[in-house]
């Protein structure tokens, strides 16, 4: 069974002549182990499609479930729970608290979620990997933008979820460290039994993808490594 899925997707934005149908009847799954990459240009409609996946949007028509349950039946409470325990997000705003440094960023997150984050030396092999050791000391905004990256994805991973859903997480990191956050999701996925969901134009990641879909004005469908380099 599909660790998420997307069941027959609408969402419109605006009414009358404004209104704007963004996802059109998409379907999609994703199973725990993979890898998966949702690819478009801008304005096709991968940032409504993460946010609806993850619980902070609701669809217009259509449902999303997670480990089989619903989650518009969920009350406003459990989907909090929801996405506190099962979701990780790497949101191209980053998320991160401005006024702690980078260390007291995972802090934070032991106070909201008690249990099941990695153990100190579980993190220490995060920001090693992700080459961020050495800014633990350091406020968000005396990080550049590359770096303020690597430290939204290593938060999101330190909560340990069972979806890790990502929003151009690679979009100011140079090759070398778009293939170490590659290796790290896909890792992630396969030794840790994850699903991992990274919306992107960044056709640099495709070598580390189980599966690659594209969304074109809405609709989703799923594309082979070499259609999608062609296109």
């Amino acid at each position: 069974m599909a660790v998420i899925e997307l069941k027959n997707i609408n969402k419109y934005f605006g009414s009358g002549i404004s209104k704007v149908h963004v996802l059109k009847d998409v379907n999609f799954a994703a199973d725990r182990g993979q890898l998966i990459l949702v690819v478009g240009p801008s304005g096709s409609g991968k940032s409504t499609f993460l946010t609806i996946a993850g619980g902070l949007q609701t669809p217009t028509s259509g449902s999303v479930e997670v480990e089989g349950n619903s989650v518009e039946n969920l009350s406003k409470a459990q989907r909090d729970k929801l996405r506190l325990n099962q979701v990780g997000f790497v949101l191209q705003s980053y998320n991160l608290v401005p006024y702690l440094k980078v260390k007291e960023q995972f802090d934070f997150v032991d106070k909201v979620k008690h249990q099941g984050n990695l153990s100190k030396e579980g993190l220490k092999g995060l920001l090693e990997q992700l080459g961020i050791s050495e800014l633990i000391n350091k406020f968000p905004g005396e990080l550049s933008g590359g770096q303020t990256q690597r430290v939204a994805i290593a938060r999101a991973l330190y909560a340990d979820p069972d979806i890790v859903l990502a929003d151009e997480p690679t979009a100011a990191l140079d090759s070398q460290k778009v293939a170490e956050v590659g290796k790290l999701f896909k890792d992630l996925a396969e030794t840790r039994n994850k699903a991992v969901v990274v919306v992107t134009h960044d056709l640099r990641l495709l070598d580390f993808a189980d599966k690659t879909y594209e969304i074109l004005d809405g609709k989703i469908s799923l594309k082979d490594k070499e259609h999608v380099l062609d296109r």
